[in-house]
């Protein structure tokens, strides 16, 4: 399946061997229970190119009383073989082949930005960025093409082996409009990505330049990149804002709040403090 699917193959798989409840598990928790056994042996068959959890180390669980999503993570928890045919994403819909390509884009993006240093990971996740500005469009204008569904599987896998370099403040921003909107994981990334990633700008010049330049554009700035974004969500159907995704603004505070509090924006290339998310989003609802 999807990732969520996967995620939940992970969690299912160490509670069969480990003791207690899931969430005793959680990363990062102090005291939580060390995962010290193997686990059953699971196949990962992707049928989406987004979160790239067949290559993952975690899974991300959503707390049914919190909707806070929680991260259980373990190198015991990758699968033990993954069969990636892009022929189990040719009838995907389009908003979801455009809500997880946003995802598996946002990974190669902010892994690149991340300010840990891991140059591995950077020649990954520009050349998953590379392939997946091209082959996303396509995707949606020609469903069947089996090169382009191809090309995103693989750049959903390589956002998910690079941002084990880590994320960003997009994340963040995601993780918090999932929890209070229930806005799917992919869209919020996509919904977001051009907002929140021009706080960046002015630390990562010339990182952003030289995404400028693999995705192909003549205007090789920061801001070039961002104007690309955003014809790209026009015209794969994401919508540009928070008002045209059906966000209360009347969330404001609380997106603001549980964004902050995210870990995801620990590694973005800028410090981020409570009033820089709460100004994000106040720009992502301007039409």
């Amino acid at each position: 399946g999807g990732g969520a699917a996967l995620d939940v193959a992970k969690a299912i798989a160490l509670m069969a061997t480990h003791p207690g409840t899931l969430f005793e598990y959680e990363d990062g928790r102090p005291g939580a229970r060390p995962i010290d056994k193997q686990v059953p042996y699971w196949v990962a068959l992707p049928t989406t190119a987004g979160t790239g959890s067949e290559v993952g180390r975690s899974a991300v669980i959503s707390d049914e009383e919190t909707h806070v999503k929680k991260i259980v993570f373990s190198p015991r928890l990758l699968a033990r073989a993954v069969f990636a045919d892009p022929e189990l994403t040719l009838a995907l819909p389009a908003k979801v082949t455009a809500a997880t390509g946003m995802d598996a884009l946002t990974h190669c993006i902010e892994a690149y930005l991340a300010k840990d240093y891991h140059p591995i990971c950077d020649g990954i996740a520009l050349e998953g960025l590379r392939l997946a500005a091209r082959a996303l469009p396509r995707c949606i204008e020609a469903p069947a093409d089996i090169r382009a569904r191809s090309d995103m599987m693989m750049a959903s896998m390589m956002g998910a082996i690079a941002f084990q370099k880590g994320l960003g403040l997009v994340h963040s921003c995601a993780h918090a409009l999932s929890t209070v909107a229930d806005l799917h994981h992919g869209l919020a990334n996509g919904v977001m990505i051009d907002r929140a990633l021009r706080f960046n700008l002015e630390s990562s010049a010339e990182k952003f330049e030289r995404m400028a330049q693999v995705v192909g554009l003549e205007d090789e700035s920061g801001e070039g990149f961002l104007g690309w974004l955003g014809e790209l969500k026009a015209r794969i159907g994401i919508p540009a804002d928070l008002k045209a995704a059906g966000v209360d603004r009347a969330a404001l505070d609380r997106l603001s709040s549980l964004a902050f509090q995210d870990s995801c924006h620990l590694n973005n290339p800028r410090p981020v403090r409570e009033d820089d998310f709460r100004r994000i989003y106040t720009e992502a609802f301007a039409s």
